[in-house]
């Protein structure tokens, strides 16, 4: 039987994002009452779990780039599990579904799914540039829909309401409920990043008594990132990659 396994020598060369979507969490974050479109708890989940992928998976992403219920995780390097494809897609979700479960101390099962996108280096920046695009458009209709909500219109109607509109016309929808998209926090707009930050910890000899330096890593979380398309936000991500490799 072990031949009808045919997907398991399927593998993942040296590059890679790996990209999990949350399945069907609007039921679950409604039926918890998560304040809607954003609640920073839920948010403040997804990020500690990132976290906790990177110090306690055993696995060792460059870069997670989150916003929403999406996590981008990429790797440059010690690409997991030799490239297995099928244990990338399945061990990536489990760990972030239970971390979450955990940090958000819910009763309420939750469950991503995964993806795997070939990756050339050239590529990278990008890459995280189309996904900050969507976080951006993500904000714009996530505003509009929930406006609509309290408006009285039922989902159906907000979604047929808000189907087709071009972003200056959602910005006038939330403009004429005194809310303004482009002061909104930085977070929703663009995005959060995690990933390991090089320090240099001094330390003493003690055989010696003379002073010494050790480049150590910490994983960070940056709520508050530039934009991607910019120069400086291209040259924010290649630093992170530089710093690492």
């Amino acid at each position: 039987m072990k031949k009808r396994e045919i997907f398991s020598q399927l593998t993942v060369p040296s590059a890679a994002i790996v990209r999990i979507d949350g399945r069907r969490f609007g039921r679950v974050l409604d039926q918890l009452q998560f304040h809607k479109p954003y609640d920073i708890s839920f948010t403040k989940g997804m990020v500690d779990s990132a976290t906790d992928f990177f110090n306690k998976s055993g696995i060792n992403p460059s870069i997670a780039y989150l916003f929403s219920d999406e996590v981008n995780l990429l790797f440059l390097k010690d690409i997991p599990f030799n490239g297995r494809l099928e244990k990338i897609d399945s061990i990536i979700p489990s760990f972030f579904s239970s971390a979450l479960v955990l940090n958000l101390n819910i009763p309420e099962p939750l469950s991503f799914d995964s993806r795997v996108i070939l990756i050339d280096k050239s590529d990278i920046v990008d890459y995280f540039n189309w996904r900050q695009l969507e976080c951006w458009r993500n904000l714009m209709s996530s505003y509009a829909y929930y406006l609509l909500k309290d408006d009285g219109l039922t989902a159906k109607e907000a979604a047929d309401r808000l189907k087709g509109l071009k972003s200056g016309k959602l910005h006038e929808l939330a403009w004429d409920h005194d809310i303004n998209l482009a002061k909104t926090p930085v977070w929703q707009r663009r995005g959060i990043m995690v990933y390991k930050q090089g320090y240099i910890k001094k330390g003493v000899n003690p055989l010696t008594d003379e002073t010494t330096k050790t480049q150590r890593y910490r994983v960070v979380q940056d709520w508050e990132l530039p934009i991607f398309k910019e120069e400086t936000g291209a040259q924010f991500i290649k630093a992170i990659l530089k710093t690492r490799f």
